[in-house]
């Protein structure tokens, strides 16, 4: 493959609700297979998908659960650094995951609370995330990067 490859794109829309998670779980792991993504990444990419689509039906509102989200899968190769970038465009509550601190991790298992850690976790799995707003709706971009031998 050249060192600046085309980039490999893989769309899906889906509803707002925890029935299309798994479907969406399963188009991400076929894309990322079919991609060759290694499956570390693949499963990190998964763990920010489930966790940003359980907020966005939690949080986002009435208008986030009765329009589509958009999902793009975008893998990038260069020289052998990649880059697997998950984008969900929605609607509802506008959410900048970089303006919030996330909870801080419980010290140990009586101390720990149910939620509260989604932000946490999108960190810990991703290398990168970016936001924005487009059109009035939600733009959520989570980066896996990985290198690969050239």
């Amino acid at each position: 493959m050249s060192a600046s490859a085309t980039p490999q794109l893989a769309q899906l829309t889906i509803r707002a609700d925890t029935q299309e998670t798994r479907r969406a779980s399963g188009w991400l792991a076929a894309a990322a297979d079919a991609n060759r993504v290694p499956a570390e990444a693949a499963i990190r990419l998964d763990h920010c998908l489930d966790e940003a689509l359980a907020n966005v039906i939690a949080h986002g509102g009435a208008s986030a659960r009765a329009s589509p989200v958009e999902l793009e899968l975008v893998i990038r190769r260069n020289s052998g650094a990649c880059a697997a970038e998950l984008t969900l465009l929605y609607e509802g509550v506008p959410f900048d995951p970089s303006g919030h601190e996330p909870a801080s991790r419980p010290a140990n298992l009586a101390e720990a609370q149910l939620g509260g850690l989604g932000l946490l976790m999108l960190r810990q799995f991703s290398d990168a995330i970016d936001y924005g707003r487009e059109d009035g709706r939600n733009r959520l971009r989570i980066t896996v990067n990985w290198t690969e031998a050239t």
